[in-house]
């Protein structure tokens, strides 16, 4: 629609300048000539006014104006033509196609044209102040209405880019739901259902008590594929340390959990939790892990979470593996989110260390910053039993 506004104000500007020329009553070769001056004005205007033109090289440029310079100027010396519209077409075309205060001081030069050629010729001051002003209005018209022009192009393609962000976000934020909340039911799944298999015949009720928690985890995973589509679910991080315990005992991993926290906000909650489910997640698949500990400390306006495990065996001082997955990266991105982020280091007696610390302001609003990289977990609150 702008570029069709556009369209129609040049063709509005080129019936007005052949109309200008037919009441000097020119012969009808001086007509087709002068004709065709102003036509490559207008021609040389609308190609100024076009997006591309922003992308020409500097020369390009400068020959661009030249060429409508002369269109503009050359019916003023042989035919002695003063139409003020080609002089603001070509102050207009200097504003578009260069930038700054050297852009306008530029744009004043064929106003200036105007007023020495008028003086030379001795045409009236009233009508000299006439085609001054015309070619001064006409520039900031053609100038204004390429602008908007543009400007509305510009708006559209970046809604456009908007919407096909949002849908990225969107694919996104499933696949990371997906692998967090499947890998860990389904780890849990194949766990318990090794467990079933070795009870089965050793103690039959034990087994069928495994079924049932397997059971349990399946309705919760088919509950939890449906909220994807409907957005991130609420978790709790207490709720969610309880889990992980009796599932990381179920594989026969020691585990010592220790959760020190008041009410937390909403999100900081369940980014927390998601950050324990995916350490626990990894334990249970990417190492061989005998011993954890899973610690959460508030202290003050700050909630540092911290889990630390013997999966990977690495000498002190050893560079943290590179990660192969998307579950880390999905917690970062949660994470930085509200302002947080998340550090990954190897403990002075090799073992794998994660943290995750936010800040909670007075909002509500979680602000997490760096944790120290190398932590020792030594400081950190835990019960050897295994009680929170």
């Amino acid at each position: 629609m702008a570029r069709s506004i556009m369209s129609m104000v040049l063709v509005c500007y080129l019936f007005i300048g052949l109309i200008a020329i037919y009441a000097g009553r020119p012969s009808g070769l001086d007509f087709a000539v002068e004709a065709f001056f102003v036509g490559g004005v207008i021609a040389m205007q609308y190609l100024h006014s076009s997006s591309n033109a922003a992308l020409w090289t500097r020369r390009r440029r400068i020959w661009s104006l030249g060429t409508q310079g002369l269109c503009v100027f050359l019916p003023l010396i042989l035919f002695d033509q003063r139409w003020g519209g080609g002089a603001g077409f070509l102050a207009g075309s200097c504003l578009l196609l260069f930038s700054g205060r050297g852009a306008w001081a530029l744009s004043v030069v064929p106003t200036a044209l105007v007023l020495f050629s008028s003086l030379y010729a001795r045409v009236a001051w009233e009508m000299t102040l006439g085609y001054m002003g015309c070619a001064f209005l006409t520039g900031l018209v053609v100038y204004g209405m390429s602008r908007l022009s543009n400007m509305v192009a510009e708006v559209h393609s970046a809604r456009e880019e908007m919407a096909r962000m949002a849908v990225m976000k969107e694919r996104l934020r499933i696949a990371s739901d997906l692998h967090d909340l499947l890998g860990y039911s389904l780890s849990a799944i194949v766990l318990k259902g090794e467990l079933t298999r070795r009870l089965i015949d050793d103690n039959p009720e034990r087994a069928l008590a495994e079924i049932r928690s397997v059971l349990e985890i399946s309705r919760q995973a088919l509950s939890d594929i449906r909220t994807v589509a409907q957005g991130y679910r609420d978790m709790s991080l207490v709720a969610e340390a309880a889990s992980a315990q009796a599932l990381l005992a179920a594989a026969g991993i020691e585990a010592a959990v220790s959760i020190k926290i008041g009410a937390l906000p909403r999100a900081q909650d369940t980014i927390l939790a998601s950050a324990l489910r995916e350490g626990v997640t990894n334990m249970l698949r990417h190492g061989d892990v005998r011993a954890c500990e899973i610690s959460a400390v508030q202290e003050g306006g700050a909630v540092r979470l911290e889990m630390v495990n013997d999966g990977l065996r690495e000498p002190a001082g050893a560079a943290v593996p590179a990660r192969t997955g998307i579950g880390l990266e999905s917690i970062e991105r949660r994470v930085s989110s509200v302002g947080g982020s998340v550090s990954t280091s190897i403990t002075e007696d090799g073992r794998f260390h994660l943290v995750v610390t936010v800040l909670l302001d007075r909002a509500g609003r979680g602000r997490a910053f760096l944790a120290a990289a190398g932590r020792n977990v030594t400081g950190s609150t835990v019960d050897p039993r295994g009680r929170r």
